[in-house]
């Protein structure tokens, strides 16, 4: 896989970081519509230790450069000086350059357009193939399933020829196209645009070159089963680097990748029996869904067998297309048991909260019941916490009722981002007790911050990530989990065989 490295300057000097460009990459963009209108490129591409491809995007498409056919030839008269690999030109503002201006085999003929997907789509992409171009870029927004779709059932026509010899970059900007963009160098595409770091992302769901490689870097095509993750939002689910990892590990050609699902009427369309899935259906045959927030309720009603923990929550998180039927589980239930046993928490017979009143809630819910906790539900919403703690036999609370309480679990996004909160700073937890975090950040959640300074027992989310996506991976694929392998992915250092 070629991966382009799109360089979106930062607070140092341009040259000193083209000198180091990142792991993984093979190639360097060089976006000069961001350098300002003085730039003087020679200097710049020398620095870099990989070929540049030079770009002005123009502001029509999305960049700060110039619209003016005429300021853009001025531009590029100039720069086909310097020795640059490629030159990106627009085919709205710059074919006229193809071939008079720069080589076709140095020229990158690209198209970005928001708005969703033109009806005329495949008519564009081959207009711009007929240019002969090195390559012919096309890149729309994606707002939803049907676009994504899209995108993806035109990557695939295009996949064709021996590897050398095609030119089609196909994939979508925006959230709803993160999956286009793992998915189309696996589908034929000569290169792979990726972010110069995390934090300078030149487009919506943009990923870096190490999390390209992450993800599927283990692949040299066409992925033998396709696995996704749905929700809204998505993007910053750690389940594709948790799965991808255990296939690498294990040598397995399969792929698991972000689909954002705008409209519960879209898992219509995806949760399906085996083969009739509208991703079946443009040639991806899917092997199993992880399903996130707000989902998960929604999945199992979907579903025509459910296990029995996931009926009586009332949710799925892990839904498998088989034939003539679609099977659901939920294996939160298994992150949430594992790392309260982990902890020697002692539940049978003792109170434990749940914070939330959503699927992840239930799943929580049923758990800490199973162990033989007296459960109270606790929300923000008194009416939802009723309607969640009457489906699944627990009590409805306060967070006055935590005070002999032995376990806490927070399925909620409260204090996620470390920011104090007076809904969680009114646990009472008594000393020794266990709280356990579901949202997952790099710093530490208000949650985490309170543990510390009360002397309760701490476990946070990706912890009950790696345990559920350990019993999600020996149900989707057969075969044991790969424990190190997933951990490390999910930066946990040890973990339980």
């Amino acid at each position: 896989m070629e991966i382009v490295a799109t360089f979106v300057p930062g607070k140092a000097e341009p040259a000193e970081e083209l000198r180091r460009s990142p792991g993984g990459a093979s190639m360097v963009e060089l976006r000069a519509d961001l350098l300002g209108p003085d730039v003087d490129l020679a200097p710049l591409v020398a620095a870099s230790l990989l070929p540049v491809i030079v770009t002005l995007r123009s502001s029509a498409e999305g960049g700060q450069g110039p619209d003016d056919p005429q300021a853009r030839r001025r531009f590029f008269l100039r720069a086909v000086a310097c020795d640059a690999a490629f030159f990106d030109l627009e085919v709205a503002r710059d074919a006229d350059l193809i071939g008079t201006v720069v080589h076709p085999e140095r020229t990158v003929l690209s198209a970005h357009f928001g708005g969703g997907i033109p009806a005329d789509l495949e008519t564009r992409a081959a207009r711009m193939l007929a240019a002969k171009t090195r390559i012919a870029k096309v890149v729309p927004e994606a707002r939803n399933l049907d676009d994504l779709l899209s995108v993806l059932r035109l990557a695939r026509a295009l996949e064709r020829g021996a590897p050398a010899s095609r030119r089609a970059v196909v994939f979508a900007t925006g959230e709803a196209g993160r999956a286009s963009r793992l998915l189309s160098p696996l589908l034929g595409a000569p290169l792979a645009f990726a972010a110069w770091d995390e934090t300078r992302r030149a487009a919506p769901g943009q990923y870096t070159a190490e999390e390209l490689v992450a993800l599927v870097g283990h692949l040299h095509g066409w992925p033998r089963r396709l696995f996704a993750v749905l929700g809204r939002p998505v993007g910053g689910s750690l389940s594709p680097r948790m799965h991808a990892a255990a296939y690498r590990a294990l040598g397995l050609p399969d792929a698991f990748v972000p689909i954002e699902v705008s409209d519960e009427s879209e898992l219509d369309r995806l949760l399906r029996p085996s083969g009739e899935t509208c991703l079946d259906q443009i040639g991806l045959s899917v092997g199993g869904y992880a399903v996130t927030m707000p989902w998960k309720q929604a999945a199992a009603k979907r579903c025509s067998l459910l296990a029995p923990r996931a009926e009586r929550a009332g949710v799925a998180n892990t839904v498998l297309p088989r034939a003539g039927k679609l099977l659901g589980d939920c294996t939160d239930i298994d992150g949430i048991t594992r790392v309260l046993a982990e902890e020697g928490a002692e539940l049978a017979g003792r109170r434990a909260l749940v914070l939330g009143s959503g699927g992840a809630a239930r799943a929580a819910a049923v758990a800490l019941t199973l162990a033989g906790a007296a459960v109270t539900i606790v929300a923000r919403d008194r009416d939802r916490a009723t309607r969640a703690a009457r489906a699944v036999a627990a009590n409805v609370g306060e967070m006055g009722a935590s005070a002999d309480a032995v376990a806490v679990v927070n399925a909620t996004p409260a204090g996620a981002d470390g920011a104090a909160t007076p809904w969680l700073e009114a646990l009472r937890l008594p000393a020794g007790a266990v709280a356990v975090d579901l949202p997952y950040r790099e710093r530490p959640t208000f949650l985490a911050q309170l543990a510390q300074a009360r002397g309760w027992r701490y476990v946070g989310g990706r912890e009950v990530l790696l345990f559920q996506g350990l019993a999600q991976f020996a149900a989707m694929t057969g075969a044991a989990p790969p424990v190190r392998a997933m951990a490390a992915a999910l930066g946990l250092e040890e973990a339980q065989s």
